[in-house]
């Protein structure tokens, strides 16, 4: 969705800073910084970076993961020759050109270690008093011609060395971001192979990652493209799941997720919601057709996660709402008043759901300071 540069200084925030534009700088996990933005009218995969990194170096810090979401074959030459991971994702019924938005992650120069693989950079490593953290980006397998349930396994097997060149294991992994090539082919093979992958290493003995799984191609041609969050807690960090109350757990159908996590750091409170649909406590899809209605859904089950920890809407720090049409995303902010939201920074995101039936999905961090929670 196009939007706009206008200045959304209407959205009160407690934790990001809204910027002309529409580019919202928010808190992010171990003193990482979120730059995230909605694509202006008339602008490209390039400009849209450049707006957002030009506001990353103006702060003095380095970019260490980026996302656009838009057509994949944007990604030009003003994408080329950045020492960051940056998956370019989208639906493949994404107009050709069309950009809908972009985040960046960032931390200050010096403060970090980039990952690399084979020379490329995969990603960051760096800590805290309290912690240890690793954050990995645009990772697909190495053989594109396999099925996509092998490359998928390949995927998993392949983390579990590139997670313990950090001093990282499996159990440290606190979310993850899935963007699965043709997802409605293939989601109960992917679900498999994870749940498989979380058994063989007693993942669901330990904490299960919060996660989003959407439908998006991506420049590599592969299966699949993966972004992780991992982190070693140490004195004064911890990391727990947070259940939904209108939701039962995601295990229990057989998608290996968490609801929510939540991170505590010493300085704050980190909310890292899931990616949220229309989906009642069976594990059905509810409001077949409907889009409004699946919509308020999706909202009222993520502010029921959120009162749940103490917090509301206006401790949004970046959220993605995902829509399998690109059409449909005007429907958002009416459905938002209809239900009394406050606005929320947010960006837009053309991607199949993981259900041909779901028509709408978000996803939210929360970010709420001093590590007290509210009552």
């Amino acid at each position: 969705m196009t939007k706009s540069c206008e200045n959304s200084s209407e959205i009160a925030r407690h934790g990001a800073s809204v910027l002309p534009g529409g580019l919202v700088v928010a808190p992010f996990a171990g003193g990482a910084v979120s730059f995230e933005a909605n694509a202006c009218v008339g602008e490209d995969a390039g400009a849209l970076l450049g707006r957002l990194l030009g506001e990353v170096r103006k702060r003095g810090l380095a970019p260490v993961q980026g996302n656009i979401f838009g057509d994949p074959k944007a990604a030009c030459k003003s994408l080329s020759g950045l020492d960051f991971p940056l998956a370019v994702l989208g639906r493949h019924g994404t107009p050709f050109g069309n950009v809908q938005s972009a985040r960046v992650l960032a931390l200050p120069e010096g403060a970090f270690t980039r990952v690399r693989r084979a020379g490329t950079s995969v990603g960051a490593f760096w800590q805290t008093g309290g912690a240890r953290y690793l954050l990995l980006g645009a990772l697909v397998p190495a053989d594109l011609s396999a099925p996509p349930d092998v490359q998928s396994a390949e995927l998993w097997r392949a983390l579990v060395p590139l997670l313990a060149s950090q001093g990282f294991a499996l159990t440290d992994i606190v979310r993850t971001w899935f963007y699965n090539d043709h997802i409605l082919d293939w989601y109960a093979d992917f679900n498999r192979v994870r749940t498989a992958f979380f058994n063989e290493h007693d993942i669901f003995g330990k904490l299960v990652p919060a996660s989003t799984g959407v439908g998006a191609c991506n420049t590599a041609g592969a299966a699949l493209s993966l972004d992780v969050l991992a982190v070693v807690r140490e004195s004064g960090v911890s990391a727990k799941e947070v259940v939904s109350p209108l939701q039962r757990s995601a295990n229990e159908y057989r998608s290996a997720f968490s609801r929510a996590v939540e991170l505590a750091e010493d300085r704050g409170r980190l909310l890292l919601v899931s990616g949220t649909a229309s989906i009642e406590p069976s594990g059905l899809t509810v409001f077949q057709g409907d889009l409004d209605e699946q919509i308020k859904l999706s909202l009222r089950v993520v502010e029921a996660i959120v009162k749940s920890r103490g917090m509301a809407w206006g401790d949004v720090s970046r959220a993605v709402l995902y829509f399998p049409d690109i059409a449909w995303m005007a429907r958002f902010e009416p459905c938002r008043q209809a239900l009394g939201i406050p606005p929320f920074p947010a960006i837009y995101a053309h991607c199949d759901i993981c259900r041909d039936d779901l028509l709408f999905e978000l996803e939210v961090d929360l970010w709420a300071a001093q590590g007290v929670e509210k009552k």
